[in-house]
């Protein structure tokens, strides 16, 4: 039997010839610095993963050698630190720390975790805004931090370098929502196309584009003309299944890949879970598209894919994000209006909210917001209404 390991101390799950499973786990290092890894055997995967699972359990819990020998380095700790997460966090999340950390870090994963400073955070967030841009640096600091911020918890190091780094401004990108006649044209245009009420739930509602591809008939009261926002769907990427240890082929090409695809996941937040009222406009629209989609259900008959979607691809299963965008941006050149992103649809439906004066605590609630600071974004609209109070003001005490 030939063992193989992985790369950077992750941990490694295998078959031999004669059909064992294996499990390797890096423990950390032993007092001379060494790596300390464990081996675990079984008669099937998941017998070996769980097992696999345990052992980076009690790696986490126990905080291992590395913090009593002070030979860790930032590099084995990140990729420790994404065992931690990948638990907690949504794949396309994990997805992104994962990619931010092996692309950027590269430079400093030799350096003591101890020994990092807020020097050295300053050179590498100064160097990812000058090569790529100070967007990407603020997210690679928002990880790093957090990865730190664990580790001064699990007693590994003092204290935590992110914490005083100095962050490259990101310039203010003014919200560019479509206008009311730019709006109506555009659901002019796609009344024609299949799945027509799909723009009107963006433009008027302002669901995202998770939100509204994972609605479910059940989701919706026409009667009482209410519709709540319960799950999204989103792309997991995929992952290896294959034995080899360091596969050259990527996930998505591996022959037995898995967890992958279009998955049905909870909603952005907290408060993305909601119940709203429907315009009285939009109830007739979503009849007519039930009645639509019955027809079209009927003559495919039993080779649909029965998901109760409310926005599903034709035969019934649940619509690619790609095909949906793509549909949109082919709307806007047939409406003849300029390019925009299909999240300027969600821009749209707050900016009209507060344009017709209502409340912005209404409008963080109707569009799933957790935090305040997302209405600063539509500062030009808050000012419009600002100066229109003023007037208001202005005639009510002097007269027209």
């Amino acid at each position: 039997m030939s063992r193989t390991r992985s790369a950077n101390g992750r941990s490694s799950v295998y078959r031999d010839s004669s059909g064992t499973w294996h499990g390797w786990v890096s423990m950390g290092r032993d007092e001379n610095g060494k790596p300390v890894r464990r081996h675990v055997r079984g008669r099937t995967r998941a017998v070996v993963s769980e097992r696999v699972a345990d052992l980076e359990r009690e790696r986490a819990s126990s905080a291992g050698l590395a913090a009593a020998n002070r030979r860790q380095t930032l590099g084995e700790w990140l990729d420790e630190w994404l065992v931690l997460v990948k638990r907690s966090r949504k794949p396309r999340t994990f997805t992104t720390y994962d990619a931010l950390v092996r692309t950027h870090c590269q430079q400093l994963r030799s350096v003591k975790l101890h020994e990092v400073t807020v020097r050295h955070i300053d050179d590498l967030l100064h160097r990812v805004a000058t090569a790529v841009s100070p967007t990407t640096a603020g997210n690679l600091h928002r990880t790093l931090r957090s990865a730190f911020t664990i580790a001064v918890r699990r007693g590994l190091i003092a204290a935590n370098p992110c914490r005083y780094a100095t962050v490259p401004r990101v310039a203010h990108v003014e919200v560019e929502p479509l206008t009311v006649a730019e709006v109506h044209r555009l659901l002019s245009i796609a009344a024609g196309e299949r799945n027509a009420a799909r723009w009107a739930v963006a433009l008027a509602l302002g669901l995202r584009q998770g939100e509204a591809l994972a609605l479910q008939w059940s989701d919706i009261d026409l009667e009482n003309g209410t519709l709540a926002v319960r799950r999204q769907l989103q792309r997991h990427p995929w992952e290896h299944g294959c034995v080899e240890s360091e596969p050259r082929h990527p996930p998505a090409e591996c022959p037995q890949r898995h967890s992958g695809g279009l998955r049905f996941d909870d909603t952005k937040s907290g408060a993305g879970r909601r119940v709203l009222a429907l315009p009285p406009q939009m109830v007739p629209q979503l009849l007519d598209h039930r009645r639509a989609q019955a027809a079209e259900r009927l003559a495919v008959g039993s080779a649909w894919a029965e998901h109760d979607l409310v926005f599903p691809r034709p035969g019934g299963g649940p619509a690619d994000p790609r095909n949906d965008h793509r549909v949109w941006k082919r709307l806007l050149a047939r409406a003849e209006i300029r390019e925009a992103r299909l999240h300027d649809a969600r821009h749209t439906a707050a900016t009209i909210l507060l344009a017709q004066g209502v409340d912005g605590r209404v409008v963080m609630s109707l569009m799933g917001w957790s935090q305040a600071v997302l209405l600063t974004r539509y500062q030009h609209v808050m000012d419009t209404m600002r100066v229109e109070a003023a007037v208001k003001v202005g005639t009510a005490i002097w007269g027209d």
